[in-house]
């Protein structure tokens, strides 16, 4: 594993060049602007001893999740660049407290860094809900476009009023929907099911609106929750649903790809801008990289995990064109006027033209 990852880097050290010019000009903070490409990973350290750091990291998932094994990723980047001077621990499984709580943590200056999935940043930038309308991406393709973009990193930006930086977008997946009652074929099946979410206001309105009893639930305790029958299913990215071996108490599987759900690493605002700008730039590049190796990671295992899951007897379905046209219907209408008088339309319709203008990119020339 660890060969692959360091060959891994070194393809992705021209992708940084491109990432880190695009980060310079869109509006970070003045000192992420000088960040310059990464080079070859490989390589002994190539920034001087500035003196000690030390970086921890909450994760809510195992070592084995895509966005644990892309903060790997960044650990061997910047203590390789670093020459051990900055040191990286990722505590998984949640060990430092669940999502909200990390980003707490961080805000306060309590632990350096976290990752947490969109619903969880909401409570601290309210902006991030354009995030949680429904049905926006039809692939991560089109998910990664259009958080690279200028619309994603001005996402980052309005955090640092939390005294919070994002520095990427470590991967979790398009979520979808278990249960252990019955297939989900049409809206009307969600009728009276308890659905865990996410404690994120507009996860629970989509599933009330379908007509399900949303049910919010930390995640580290949503396995409890299942086997209990405190609810009857949940929605979660493939990694996830795996990685919580939910086939032990979840049998049916709606592939429903309502909503596609990235994990933010934030860091402390303040405790960034006082390092050195050498390790800020090792820092920077190595997130990015950590990113992107999540990314290819998750996207590349979906088709193996359902084969697995299949085997353990959990049974997988999609919805019918109908049936997803009717559930589309009701969840973007529902959500996205929910999240436009919360945050405000001017602001939700600058993202949607940021959106459109990247799936138009991807025909520009083939139409």
């Amino acid at each position: 594993m660890l060969k692959g990852k360091k060959m891994f880097v070194r393809v992705l050290c021209l992708t940084m060049c491109l990432a880190l010019a695009l980060l310079a000009g869109c509006g970070g903070s003045e000192n992420a602007s000088s960040a310059a490409p990464a080079g070859d990973s490989a390589a002994p350290s190539t920034t001087p001893d500035l003196g000690k750091v030390s970086i921890r990291i909450s994760a809510c998932n195992s070592l084995e999740h895509p966005q644990t094994l892309g903060l790997l990723v960044m650990k061997d980047y910047v203590e390789s660049k670093t020459g051990g001077n900055v040191s990286v621990e990722v505590f998984p499984n949640s060990q430092l407290g669940a999502e909200r709580e990390s980003v707490e943590q961080v805000k306060n200056g309590t632990l350096e860094m976290a990752t947490a999935s969109i619903g969880p940043i909401t409570t601290f930038c309210d902006k991030f809900m354009v995030l949680d309308i429904p049905f926006m991406f039809d692939s991560y393709e089109e998910a990664w476009m259009v958080l690279d973009s200028q619309a994603g990193w001005d996402l980052f930006n309005q955090l640092e009023a939390e005294n919070l930086k994002g520095l990427a977008w470590m991967e979790n997946g398009f979520r979808h929907v278990t249960n252990s009652v019955k297939p989900i074929n049409s809206v009307a099946d969600f009728k009276g099911l308890k659905i865990r979410t996410m404690e994120a206001p507009m996860h629970m309105a989509n599933f009330q609106a379908l007509g399900a009893n949303p049910t919010p639930v930390p995640f580290s305790e949503l396995y409890m929750a299942m086997s209990q029958k405190i609810v009857d299913g949940q929605e979660n990215p493939l990694a996830n649903i795996w990685d919580l071996k939910m086939n032990e108490v979840q049998k049916y599987v709606t592939l429903s790809k309502h909503l596609y759900d990235s994990m933010p690493l934030v860091t402390n605002l303040e405790w960034y801008n006082k390092l050195p700008s050498e390790y800020q730039t090792v820092i920077s590049e190595g997130a990015l990289l950590g990113q992107n190796y999540s990314r290819f990671v998750n996207a590349a295992r979906e088709e193996a995990i359902i084969a697995k899951l299949t085997d353990l007897g959990m049974e997988f379905n999609e919805l019918s064109p109908e049936a997803k046209a009717e559930m589309v219907s009701i969840s973007q209408t529902t959500v996205s006027d929910k999240v436009k008088a919360e945050i405000g339309e001017d602001y939700v319709n600058k993202f949607m033209d940021a959106m459109n203008a990247a799936k138009a990119e991807i025909l520009l020339g083939v139409e």
